[in-house]
């Protein structure tokens, strides 16, 4: 199946546009009478940003790659939704039809997406891509700019929540978390990464509710869906990401004890709970995990590493090598190092550089090698390395991302699909030197907004 981008779709696309530039406005407006100017003026960018990041999704795949995992989605998406307007009432049967029951409907002669539809994520990737299909009118761009536009939540989310934990620097936060290019580019249109970062917006922000008992219900609903999609399009992010908000969200409540005495009788009970409840919470998201179990995390990433090798020598796609890798732990922990270096700081220019996509990647890696090096130097490395280990911001944030770093990094060998695999990383890991050089400064006030204290 190739798309093309018809008149049609151009139109829609064009109406869309500017139906959500209009609504940006209006949201910054509101926005300035609420939250002030800053903040408004973030808002309406970061709309807009996502919005030309959609166009150009839409004309790389369509113009220069000719192909992808996001035309099988939408193939998939076209599926469901033509099934639904010739059965209606049997739509919902569908939505819970497995792959024996799928096989027994007749397929037309053009649709591609029933070689895929064996796999639980692209079938789920089908039905959510199919409301969106259906607003676009059947067109992969306007399907593209529906998806980004539903996407800002989880983004802008994260964004929220970092600027109420500092009272400076939230110009840089805007551009780390909402206007770094590779998130833009990559949460943009009907790829499992956009669903992904929205869930991980979405828990991180149900979390921080959840903390300190706010909109609990909507909290918890919001949790249990948005872990549902990610533990069937990626439950690997769930399995680094889960413990790293536990962990902030104990250290979050232990802080609020203020009676000392109280404090070191409950921390090790709250560590306790907080530790055995994500550890069955995990174990019950890998057995329902598939191929993506922890059971069968070795042969995946084995898997992974084979297949973008194999595109990276046999059609021209940039791929990198660490070598030989012993998936063991002293294994994977020899290869740390490099895998973490190579997910934030690589491709390097004129090492790694092969086409425009390298180029435009690299000119990100370098600048954030650069603002890694400034914090460092500006805060020390010692007192940084203080900081990450006593701050319990700084931590849980660097735990998340060094570790997700890592095992992106060490399982790509494809600097095209890590650009997309380390998306969810990439906001954590910029706050967390952020906050570094916030904490870090000698003059910063108290930055947490006062909370309900325990006693």
């Amino acid at each position: 199946m190739f798309l093309s981008l018809t008149i049609l779709d151009i139109l829609i696309s064009g109406f869309y546009t500017l139906l959500f530039i209009g609504i940006a406005n209006f949201l910054s407006n509101n926005f300035k009478k609420k939250y002030g100017l800053r903040k408004a003026k973030f808002l309406r960018a970061f709309i807009i940003a996502k919005l030309m990041g959609s166009i150009l999704f839409s004309i790389l795949h369509v113009f220069i790659y000719k192909g992808g995992d996001t035309f099988v989605y939408f193939s998939c998406s076209l599926f469901y939704l033509e099934q639904f307007l010739k059965q209606p009432l049997d739509f919902f049967q569908l939505l819970s039809m497995n792959e024996e029951s799928l096989a027994n409907i007749i397929y037309g002669k053009n649709f591609i997406g029933k070689y895929y539809l064996s796999s639980p994520d692209v079938r789920l990737m089908g039905k959510l891509g199919s409301l969106f299909v259906l607003l676009g009118f059947k067109q992969f761009m306007a399907t593209n700019i529906l998806i980004s536009m539903f996407s800002c939540f989880g983004l802008w989310k994260i964004y929220s929540i970092m600027c109420s934990l500092v009272n400076k620097y939230h110009n840089a936060l805007a551009i780390g978390i909402l206007f770094y290019p590779t998130t833009i580019i990559w949460s943009s249109g009907l790829l499992k990464d956009t669903f992904s970062i929205t869930a991980v917006g979405l828990i991180f922000w149900s979390v921080n509710n959840l903390t300190y008992q706010r909109k609990i219900i909507k909290s918890v609903l919001l949790t249990f869906v948005s872990v549902y999609a990610c533990m069937i399009l990626k439950p690997y992010i769930l399995y680094i990401f889960i413990p790293s908000m536990l962990l902030w969200a104990q250290d979050a409540f232990t802080k609020r004890i203020q009676n000392k005495i109280i404090k070191s009788l409950f921390r090790p009970l709250i560590i306790a709970a907080f530790a055995f409840g994500g550890f069955f919470f995990i174990n019950s998201i890998s057995e329902s995990a598939g191929k993506y179990s922890l059971e069968n995390a070795v042969s995946v990433a084995e898997g992974f590493q084979s297949w973008h090798s194999y595109l990276a020598e046999t059609r021209s796609q940039s791929g990198y090598s660490l070598g030989e890798v012993e998936f063991t732990p002293l294994g994977v922990l020899t290869k740390s190092p490099e895998a973490f270096f190579v997910t934030f700081y690589r491709p390097l220019m004129f090492v790694d550089v092969t086409n425009f996509a390298t180029a435009f990647e690299a000119v990100q890696s370098l600048i954030l090698l650069f603002f890694t090096i400034y914090v460092f130097v500006k805060v020390g490395l010692l007192k940084s390395l203080k900081l990450i280990l006593s701050n319990h911001h700084i931590r849980a944030f660097f735990i998340f991302a060094v570790i997700f770093g890592i095992t992106v990094g060490i399982t790509s060998y494809n600097f095209g699909a890590l650009s997309r695999y380390k998306i969810p990383a990439l906001p954590f890991y910029t706050a967390a030197l952020i906050f570094i050089l916030h904490f870090g400064n000698k003059d910063h006030t108290k930055t947490l907004k006062q909370k309900p204290v325990l006693k």
